[in-house]
């Protein structure tokens, strides 16, 4: 006579089979999709205390988001981030561009919607 399968014994069908196995699955799931979510959130902040003025320049950049750049001496430059540089982020508004050199950046503000 042939012994059981274990493969079978241990499957999905044979832990779901059993009430307290089901909830220990339940919670297990639920407690590794809490860990999951809680460090991509940790990810998340981390990254954003590293990032430098540029790395926001080039998050930018990759969704064409509008911007005020404030430079040295008051002025400020609008529009649409189009490039990034090593040392220099370009704006372009209604055709007209503007290359900013990244050390003469005060601030930079999102407009309102």
């Amino acid at each position: 006579m042939d012994a059981p399968d274990d493969g079978a014994r241990w499957s999905d069908d044979g832990l779901g089979a059993h009430p307290d196995l089901r909830a220990l699955d339940m919670r297990l799931r639920l407690e590794m999709d809490e860990t999951l979510r809680a460090e991509q959130y940790a990810a998340r902040v981390s990254a954003r205390r590293r990032s430098t003025i540029r790395d926001r320049f080039l998050l930018a950049e990759d969704r064409a988001e509008r911007l005020n750049v404030e430079i040295v001496g008051g002025s400020d430059v609008g529009g649409v981030i189009v490039a990034v540089g090593a040392d220099h982020v370009v704006v372009s508004d209604r055709g007209r561009t503007c290359w900013v050199a990244l050390q003469h950046v005060v601030a930079v503000r999102v407009p309102a919607a």
